[in-house]
C-alpha cells in the first residue's frame, strides 16, 4: 500500500513538475514572441514616418495612438528631468 502511494505521489509531482517545465517555456516564448512583435513595429513605424512606406487606413488610429503616448512619454521626461535638474540628488 505504502509503495503503491508512493508511486502516485512521485508521478504526480513528476507530471506537475512537467507541466510547470511547459508553461515556463510557453512564457519564454512568449516574451520573445513579444518583443518581435515590438520590433516589428518599431521598424514598421520607422518606415512610415520616413516615408518608405504607405500607412494603411484602418492603421492610421493606431499610428495616431502610438504618436500620442510617444509624446506623452517625452513630456514626462521633461517633467522628471526638469524636477532633477531643480533638486540635484534627491533621487
Amino acid at each position: 500500500m505504502t509503495a503503491k502511494l508512493f508511486e502516485a505521489v512521485r508521478d504526480r509531482v513528476i507530471l506537475r513538475s512537467q507541466i510547470m517545465k511547459r508553461k515556463l517555456d510557453r512564457s519564454a516564448t512568449r516574451r520573445e514572441l513579444d518583443d518581435a512583435l515590438r520590433h516589428l513595429g518599431e521598424r514598421y513605424r520607422a518606415l512610415v514616418k520616413a516615408g518608405r512606406v504607405e500607412l494603411p487606413g484602418e492603421l492610421e488610429r493606431a499610428m495616431q495612438k502610438v504618436a500620442s503616448l510617444e509624446e506623452r512619454l517625452a513630456e514626462q521626461d521633461g517633467e522628471i528631468a526638469q524636477l532633477e535638474r531643480e533638486h540635484p540628488g534627491a533621487t
